[in-house]
């Protein structure tokens, strides 16, 4: 099941990140930590790439809703 923002995943407000060569925990738009100008969208379970040739930690900045993904 693709999860997307719009379903509740936990009542705690935290910082989803994950790492490059790790499965998107959740569909939405990512940006690596420290430069927040370069967004890109990623569905769940995607592998998370590199960043300008070298691993990087992204921040999911926004989720996509049920809408913005198209099968």
């Amino acid at each position: 099941m693709l999860r997307t923002i719009g379903q509740v995943i936990s009542t705690h407000v935290r910082t989803v990140t994950a790492t490059t060569g790790t499965h998107c925990p959740v569909s939405g738009e990512w940006a690596p930590v420290g430069a927040h100008d370069t967004v890109c969208r990623f569905l769940e379970g995607s592998m998370m790439p590199a960043f300008r040739n070298r691993a990087a930690e992204w921040e999911l900045i926004g989720g996509l809703q049920r809408r913005d993904v198209h099968s």
